[in-house]
């Protein structure tokens, strides 16, 4: 579908990009992650036809696009992208702006598909109301509806749900991946937010100073990332030693057990309603393991390892 083979990017005699290779199919969803200034967003405005390669090429169904310094217009009709701005018209409704999209399909089509993606979004209820009138995670998903509406090939996300609360995101996270899949468009969803990307994509691509420094599946890169900076920006974790070599560790691997073989002590308790994270002081540094219930400050613990991760 669409893919990036060999793409470099050069700023001020710098490589911000280097030596990109990436590919997502039709159906399926590729999420980027890395820390800000890794290239994220200068990598999908390069897929989106915005950009242009300072050499490498973009694919789409394996023809070669033509970068944006080739063409009076930048973009591809066949490539929607999403970003946090809002976009919406805000002096027609909601199924108008949708509708927008499809001004060249006869009125019956436009109806169809609109009633359609609404449906699927949940935004029937918005149809007839203004843009000024809906709340962050409405206006985000008209959005969404709005940059597949004409049946796009690709659809690239640029953080779009950054400011959305907790509970707002995870349903449209939820909206968007059954529609990704009905609609069979291949996406791919830029975020620093490894949580929006767990549980909705195919693949992770993590980014590093513009390079490629570990893909895979979330399972895969979670339990087996290559780095620190992996094993860092994928969930939390601490670096201890043991038996003399550096070792990452995450929270849920440290289990309170009274036969352990590791000794610490309690500093603190934090309630994290289903749970309490206990703050334990270890190697004098601080690090943190669940509990059901909480210690008491000073007290002296004993706990072990379920899973070490040692990096080459």
């Amino acid at each position: 579908m669409i893919e990036a083979r060999k793409v470099n990017f050069e700023y001020s005699d710098v490589f911000s990009l280097k030596n990109i290779n990436l590919k997502v199919e039709k159906g399926t969803i590729l999420g980027i992650i890395g820390q800000s200034g890794s290239g994220k967003t200068t990598l999908l405005k390069m897929l989106a036809g915005l950009k242009d390669p300072s050499s490498g090429a973009i694919y789409l169904n394996k023809v070669p696009l033509e970068p944006p310094s080739k063409k009076l217009i930048a973009g591809h009709k066949q490539i929607k992208m999403v970003t946090q701005q809002n976009t919406l018209f805000p002096n027609i409704s909601i199924a108008e702006n949708i509708a927008y999209e499809l001004r060249y399909f006869e009125k019956k089509y436009q109806s169809q598909r609109v009633n359609k993606l609404s449906k699927d979004l949940n935004i029937s209820h918005l149809l007839t109301k203004f843009p000024r009138e809906l709340s962050g995670g409405e206006i985000q998903r008209v959005m969404l509806a709005k940059a597949i509406a004409d049946e796009p090939l690709v659809l690239l996300l640029d953080e779009p749900f950054a400011n959305l609360d907790p509970i707002i995101k995870k349903k449209v996270l939820i909206n968007l991946q059954s529609v990704l899949r009905k609609e069979s468009i291949a996406c791919i969803f830029v975020t620093h937010d490894i949580q929006d990307a767990f549980g909705l994509v195919d693949e992770l691509f993590i980014l590093k100073n513009g390079r490629m420094v570990q893909k895979g599946s979330s399972e895969v890169i979670y339990n087996s990332p290559k780095n620190k900076y992996v094993a860092l920006l994928t969930g939390d974790g601490f670096m201890i030693n043991i038996a003399g070599k550096e070792s990452f560790v995450r929270a849920e691997n440290i289990e309170i057990d009274d036969e352990g073989e590791y000794e610490a002590t309690v500093t603190n308790n934090i309630f994290k309603g289903a749970f309490y994270e206990i703050i334990i002081d270890f190697q004098a540094i601080s690090i943190y393991c669940l509990s059901k219930k909480p210690f008491v400050i000073g007290q002296t613990l004993r706990f072990k390892l379920t899973s070490i991760i040692h990096f080459d």
